[in-house]
């Protein structure tokens, strides 16, 4: 086989890295780290398998926040309750999936980007290994790259198995419903021989990024009736198109972890009552946040912050008394921008303390590339400098984000005390 980037990213080893770090306390540890309560982990995925089983609906995990085998587990499988399918950002992070795949675990990746014409070799190749690959298309050019492809690699056999993306309003990627493109794209992939020899429509898929914008239950399941409706709309066009078609041979993929949140207060029933009629293929969740959450999901008010198993250990390095606008001053950590990443959100600050107890009210008001401000969020309550040295464990606002910076992570189970190390798929 080839060698691939992904295949030349080399990782830190993790045997050497429990030897150094597990039994130590995180007061031991150096700053700034990367901090995950697997407890708190595991619940939090626990709950998303159960929200999909109490809808009868199948469950599809995200892994791009953690990039981690031993996060990917957690997610997979609870006492009982299970999933088989994945979708991944990178295909460092499908390679490295091989191994729970030959294990039975995982039977399904969706890698989540629109067709990458650079990586068709890769993907063919990694399509050998697993039982299900499926790829994203979203322009009808894509599949003359995919069919292009296929023609000149006669080693090539297997069908692309595609979704097609639909754009439901947050404008990151995917076709439009009532389009002339998305019609074209399923007239072309669903009737023109061309492309019926090497590529099956296996489903439609949404993502509605700005249901991190909610701050209800309420406007998180308007926002994943949507989602469905959309997705929904797409197969009823691919079915006018198609007649042949079975009326549920596709997949209707829609979440995002406030929408998938807020499944558990809802019924399928309840779902085609809100969209006026039955679905025209088989619902599936997808979600990736959850199991870590963060400031982000904090504010949708689907989570509280106690829910939230990721957290930035960093240390007070300096104080500024009288300086900035609320009393008693600034302090400095050592987590900026490479450490929290310069995501904003709904709730003030880059970052929020939450342990050593008491300091609550500090909260990461600037940052530089290495350089974290401490302010006061509210002048009104009294407080007080945080000791120099003490080390301080930070939730961050974009966790998917912040774990990007780190090259391993610290294992606690409701403890300081460090039990495992994980390592990331870190690279592409």
């Amino acid at each position: 086989m080839p060698l691939y980037s992904s295949s030349l990213t080399t990782l830190p080893n993790k045997g050497i890295l429990l030897k150094e770090f597990k039994g130590k306390k995180l007061d031991e540890l150096a700053t700034p780290a990367y901090i995950i309560d697997k407890s708190k982990f595991a619940q939090n995925a626990c709950r998303m398998l159960e929200n999909a089983a109490k809808l009868k609906v199948e469950f599809r995990a995200h892994v791009k926040t953690h990039k981690t085998s031993e996060g990917v587990a957690l997610q997979l499988k609870t006492k009982n309750f299970k999933t088989d399918k994945i979708v991944v950002s990178t295909l460092m992070e499908a390679w490295n999936l091989i191994p729970l795949v030959q294990q039975g675990l995982i039977n399904d990746i969706l890698f989540s980007l629109p067709v990458v014409k650079s990586r068709l070799a890769e993907l063919a190749d990694l399509a050998t290994q697993v039982p299900n690959l499926r790829l994203m298309l979203d322009n009808a050019e894509q599949l003359d790259v995919l069919s292009e492809f296929f023609e000149q690699n006669s080693n090539v056999t297997k069908k692309w198995s595609i979704f097609i993306k639909i754009n439901m309003g947050s404008d990151r990627a995917g076709l439009v419903n009532d389009s002339i493109f998305l019609r074209e794209t399923l007239t072309r992939a669903l009737t023109q021989e061309k492309y019926k020899k090497c590529i099956s429509v296996y489903g439609f898929y949404c993502h509605a990024g700005h249901s991190y914008g909610s701050k209800t239950v309420e406007t998180a399941k308007k926002i994943l009736i949507d989602e469905i409706r959309h997705a929904n709309k797409a197969a009823k066009t691919a079915l006018e198109i198609d007649p042949s078609q079975d009326p549920m041979s596709f997949q209707i993929s829609v979440g995002a972890t406030p929408t998938a949140h807020s499944s558990s207060f809802i019924s399928v029933a309840e779902i085609e009552e809100k969209l006026g009629e039955k679905l025209s293929g088989i619902l599936e969740l997808h979600a990736g946040n959850y199991p870590c959450c963060d400031l982000q999901q904090v504010a949708t008010g689907l989570v509280n912050i106690d829910d939230v198993s990721v957290s930035v250990l960093a240390e007070i390095v300096s104080f500024y008394p009288n300086r900035g606008d609320k009393p008693p001053g600034e302090q400095l950590i050592n987590a900026g921008v490479l450490a929290l990443s310069r995501e904003s959100g709904p709730l003030p600050g880059h970052g929020r303390i939450t342990d050593p107890k008491g300091y609550e009210n500090w909260i990461v008001g600037r940052i530089s590339q290495e350089h974290g401000i401490l302010v006061p969020l509210d002048e009104n309550i009294k407080t007080e400098f945080i000791p120099l040295g003490t080390k301080l464990r930070i939730v961050p606002q974009h966790s998917c984000i912040t774990a990007a910076q780190y090259p391993w992570y610290y294992i606690v189970d409701g403890s300081d005390v460090v039990v495992d190390i994980w390592v990331p798929w870190r690279g592409w």
